[in-house]
């Protein structure tokens, strides 16, 4: 069956093969052909076929001898045969651009782990076209000071500097250093940076997952050729999924590795934390939570939307015990003003749940029935200007955080955990939304 974009993009090619092609339709065919090894085989076999008919409309004259008579060529319909000549010149151009592209693009390897450390050996200088992992990971620096992290498996391929194709798995794109305009393609998007950090995963479904950790981006449909309309702009702290109609709607939970981010299309079969819901129902509102398995430890990012603010032991004491290891969740901060939030966070087996309250604050009475104080503390910060911290004392060092309780629920099988609003009653503004921490039961 027939692609449904693929009449647009032959459309281009029959335009550009007769010439009549305006620059903005030859950019925007050459970003195609780069981008779409299908696409490149039919260009190819009309330029073939092209320059078959183009030959067949040759004089032959046999060496010595008079020349045959021949019949009069009727003139094709679609153009000229100076056109012909044109076209042809243009074609080696691409043809040169595909020779070149085949030869990769300069990169730097920053990092790699598993069986990447021997293939790509960090510090080492190489070109790269497609970059195929089946497991560890690999950061890359390219020529344009894009920073990549890849973490297997994950097929993607290197167009130039400026433009990549991520045909399955997750990166993360880190272009703060080098200016707005790189894209990553797949299926489904195309992904363009604003100046920005952002993650983006290839499903097997053909959907595309993005997340912006810093900055912004625009996304586009695929088939939209220019790329003249946005099908969203996010924004930090925002997720969503596209789907192969390129119909957005919000990714309410990502999972991260470590400290890096990357989209993951499924939870792990062990995974304990399955999935996480709320009742935000506001146009435009794609706030996500993060999940970081088995990352409790000081440092460890509180929210998923503010990324100075980490989780650390009180001044002068060690970090407790009964903490490290449990899966966090990064609430994003604005969900404190939401007055009536009630999470639903699916658990595949027995745990515990903590919550860190702002210790400035009352404790809500959903908390007090249905948690128990552990009597244990932790702080959140260094704060940067937010009206959370408005008002504090920094200390020596001139940081502000935020000191919290923590209080502990039994979940005793698999199922959902329900949680409510941080501040029912009282004034928001200046205080900070709660922490999660779930640990599996032993």
């Amino acid at each position: 069956m027939k692609h449904p974009h693929r009449e647009k993009e032959l459309d281009l090619v029959a335009r550009y093969l007769a010439g009549t092609a305006e620059e903005a339709d030859v950019r925007a065919l050459e970003s195609l052909l780069l981008g779409d090894a299908d696409l490149r085989r039919e260009f190819l076999s009309y330029a073939n076929i092209d320059a078959a008919i183009e030959a067949s409309l040759r004089p032959i004259h046999a060496s010595g001898a008079a020349p045959s008579v021949r019949k009069k060529a009727s003139p094709r319909p679609w153009r000229s045969v100076l056109l012909v000549a044109a076209a042809a010149v243009i074609i080696a151009g691409f043809a040169f651009a595909f020779w070149a592209a085949q030869a990769g693009v300069e990169v730097m390897v920053l990092a790699s782990s598993g069986n990447q450390a021997e293939r790509y050996p960090v510090g080492k200088a190489m070109k790269l076209r497609t970059v195929g992992l089946t497991d560890g990971s690999l950061q890359l620096r390219l020529i344009s000071g894009v920073v990549l992290d890849l973490i297997a498996p994950l097929e993607v391929e290197l167009v130039d500097g400026k433009r990549a194709r991520l045909n399955r798995g997750s990166l993360t794109a880190d272009v703060e250093s080098s200016g707005v305009g790189f894209t990553i393609a797949t299926a489904s998007a195309n992904i363009v940076d604003l100046g920005t950090r952002f993650g983006v995963s290839a499903t097997p479904a053909g959907e595309t997952d993005v997340a912006v950790f810093t900055g912004s981006v625009d996304i586009f449909d695929p088939a939209d050729v220019g790329e003249k309309t946005k099908l969203a702009t996010l924004l930090a702290g925002d997720a969503v999924t596209i789907n192969s109609q390129a119909r957005v709607r919000r990714q309410a939970a990502i999972a991260t590795h470590g400290d890096s981010f990357f989209v993951l299309a499924a939870p792990p079969q062990d995974a304990l934390i399955t999935g996480i819901k709320d009742n935000i129902d506001e146009q435009g509102f794609r706030s996500f939570y993060s999940i970081q398995r088995g990352q409790m430890k000081p440092g460890v990012r509180a929210y998923s939307t503010l990324g100075r603010p980490r989780w650390d032991a009180m001044p002068g004491q060690d970090f407790p015990t009964e903490l490290l290891g449990a899966d966090v969740i990064g609430t994003f901060s604005s969900d404190r003003h939401e007055r009536d939030l009630q999470l639903d966070i699916g658990v595949s087996k027995p745990c515990a749940v903590y919550l860190m309250l702002d210790a400035r604050s009352p404790v809500p009475d959903w908390v007090q029935r249905e948690f128990t104080a552990t009597g244990i503390q932790l702080r959140a910060g260094p704060w940067g200007d937010n009206p959370v911290v408005r008002g504090m004392t920094a200390d020596e060092n001139g940081d502000v955080y935020v000191t919290y309780s923590v209080w502990k629920k039994t979940q005793p099988a698999a199922g959902s955990v329900i949680l409510g609003a941080p501040f029912p009653t009282g004034d928001p503004k200046f205080r900070a939304m709660y922490g999660i921490a779930i640990k599996e039961a032993r």
